[in-house]
């Protein structure tokens, strides 16, 4: 059918008088020009109109889906350095020597609850809940190994009452014997982590008025991540944009907690913006750094452009945290608002007043990228660059997340505190406590949904090109038509003439006897050939002439049809 279809439209075309076709030609030739131009010209901006669009987070689209439930298997690897010597943290000469264990693997499954929308200003409010699943087959040792690690309880709460009156210390001071002067404590990787542990000081200042120790406890138990496994209450309440005013905006937190600046840190360093960890601003642009609002440490910390960088075929941008994100002013004058009053040397993240006032400060793993002071105080740890550095790479058109590997170390400070004879006289140490990598990585079938747009904006771009030369074809297709019959209308004139004059000088030739009988014979030679060639040349136009009187009866035929 299609065929027969083809075949008439040609058919009806040929019949047509010439100068009716030539403008069809030129007709459509045009168009193919403007299409294939505006192809290659615009068809990338066209493709960025169609992806904001689809970005745009509104109730049950698929951009809202995937945020909802993100489908990027996020695991977990918790590193706990056991501390070997506590009995010779008395002695200043001896360090404390440290024996990492782990990994102990979990598989993050995270999704989004209580969402509200808010129309009024584009954005929407939500809690992030995760269920952790212990990885075993994947984990080396299990979560009923017993670690040795520092009280930090005890730490904590020394370090808030060090400022306080001298009566409520000396109310600490009788509540710290329960633990007998021992700094340290064993318990399992399972209470240490997600299951938390009870404790008598915990139960104590659960049950003291809040005016004698000027402490609100909002937990019954005490682990490092507890009481996060299926917990809404940890991270806050976050309101973000969803872009469907200002592309500009989309994903970024526009509040958290309600507010959009924290008590944390001084104003300066207070506000709250950048992204929450699931999208950045779209169309990224090289050495140009992105910013992340981590609600663990109550502030937005930069990350650096380093390189591009392939992930499963996807070109990407590789963004490092570097010595920024734990500076706290001695290489970035910027990050000393951050210090909390206690501006130690480079390398440690001081948030303090983000965990409850205890004394903890965050770090690369083996204080990887920090100041040597911290190595010099402890055994056992030995940092690593493709171990130990804090990594993720972007893809640049979407700003979603490709690859990721989040390395941070935990630490806690002690000091000797005299009013409490549980710190008396021991040494002024960052101690660490455990350190995770969070680690993320495309999928192969997600990665083809992500090749899908360059494919159509090259495919785009090709059929641009294609078109725009087949429509210059068209274009040019009767003009130099017209230049050859023209050429070849010449061509047999300029024969015809040549033929004329050598019958001219044979005849003049054959008149004057006394020239040479060789040239004769030359000139007699010559005239037979150019007699053959008009000969043909008069059978060449007898067919023409004949063919063309065909043509003319056929179309008389087809039109008295």
């Amino acid at each position: 059918m299609c065929r027969k279809v083809i075949v008439s439209a040609k058919f009806a075309i040929a019949m047509m008088p010439s100068k009716n076709r030539r403008v069809i030609i030129n007709i459509v030739g045009l168009c193919l020009i403007v299409l294939g131009l505006g192809n290659v010209l615009f068809g990338e901006s066209i493709l960025n109109k169609f992806l904001e669009k689809e970005m745009v987070l509104r109730p049950g689209s698929k951009m809202f889906e995937l945020w909802k439930i993100p489908p990027l298997k996020l695991t977990l690897d918790f590193y706990l350095f056991n501390w070997t010597n506590p009995q010779d943290f008395q002695n200043l000469d001896i360090k404390p020597k440290f024996e990492e264990l782990g990994p102990y693997r979990f598989i993050e499954v995270p999704h989004k609850v209580d969402i509200k929308w808010h129309t009024q200003n584009a954005s929407l409010t939500y809690k992030k809940q995760s269920k952790y699943y212990f990885d075993a087959a994947n984990s080396k040792g299990q979560l009923d190994d017993k670690i040795v690690t520092l009280n930090s309880l005890a730490v904590s709460l020394s370090s808030k009452a060090k400022r306080w009156s001298s009566l409520r210390r000396r109310v600490i001071d009788i509540a710290l014997n329960v633990y007998n002067g021992d700094i340290s404590i064993t318990k399992s990787v399972n209470e240490l982590l997600f299951e938390g542990y009870e404790d008598v000081l915990l139960n104590m200042a659960n049950f003291l008025p809040t005016s004698l120790i000027d402490v609100k406890v909002p937990f019954d138990k005490f682990g490092y991540c507890y009481p996060r496994n299926y917990s809404a209450d940890v991270t806050g309440i976050f309101n973000i944009h969803t872009g469907a005013d200002d592309m500009r905006k989309f994903g970024q937190v526009h509040t958290w907690n309600y507010a959009d600046t924290t008590r944390a840190y001084a104003p300066e360093c207070a506000k709250v913006y950048g992204s929450p960890g699931e999208f950045q601003s779209l169309y990224l642009e090289p050495h140009k750094p992105v910013d992340f609002f981590l609600s663990d440490v109550c502030r937005t910390v930069t990350m650096d452009y380093t390189q591009t960088a392939e992930v499963e075929g996807i070109q990407g941008f590789r963004y490092e945290g570097g010595k920024r994100m734990v500076d706290n002013g001695t290489l970035y004058p910027e990050n000393v608002c951050h210090c909390n009053g206690d501006c130690v040397p480079s390398g440690l993240m001081n948030i303090t007043s983000c965990w409850f006032g205890s004394p903890m400060f965050l770090s690369y793993p083996h204080f990887y990228d920090a100041d040597p002071y911290y190595l010099t105080e402890v055994d056992g740890l030995k940092p690593e660059k493709d171990k130990h550095e804090l990594y993720l790479v972007l893809e640049p058109r979407s700003g979603l997340m490709l690859e990721m590997k989040a390395r941070l170390q935990s630490n806690i400070l002690v000091e000797p505190i005299s009013d409490f004879k549980m710190f008396r006289n021991k040494r002024r140490i960052f101690f660490p406590l455990f350190w995770f990598e969070a680690r993320t990585r495309v999928s192969p079938q997600l990665a083809e949904e992500f090749k899908l747009l360059p494919r159509l904006l090259l495919s785009g771009k090709v059929f641009g090109i294609i078109s725009t030369v087949i429509g210059l074809i068209m274009l040019a297709w009767y003009p130099i038509k017209l230049h050859l019959q023209n050429r070849l209308i010449q061509q047999i004139k300029i024969n015809n003439l040549d033929n004329e004059t050598h019958h001219i000088v044979a005849k003049t030739i054959s008149l004057q006897p006394e020239i040479s009988p060789l040239l004769v014979e030359s000139v007699q030679a010559n005239a037979k050939i150019l007699e053959r060639a008009d000969t043909q040349l008069t059978e060449f136009s007898i067919e023409a002439s004949t063919s063309s009187t065909d043509r003319s009866s056929m179309q008389s035929s087809t039109s008295s049809t």
